[in-house]
């Protein structure tokens, strides 16, 4: 069975999830500074659960 998804369906389908998403953060925080450190610290535990070997080079470069 092959499924085709056209970029008109794909637009829709990121579209109408991007919309949900705001409908639900709609509420702005009172103390904005405190909102983003707790979304660094969820950040933060998020990317910790992952193992990565430390011979991993990062995709960019320092240049001085």
């Amino acid at each position: 069975m092959k499924t085709e998804i056209t970029r008109r369906r794909l637009a829709f389908a990121a579209l109408s999830s991007a919309a949900a998403l705001n409908t639900a953060n709609s509420q702005a925080p009172e103390d904005l500074n405190a909102a983003a450190k707790e979304q660094i610290r969820k950040n933060s535990e998020t990317l910790g659960k992952f193992d990565v070997a430390m011979s991993t080079e990062p995709a960019f470069q320092f240049k001085a």
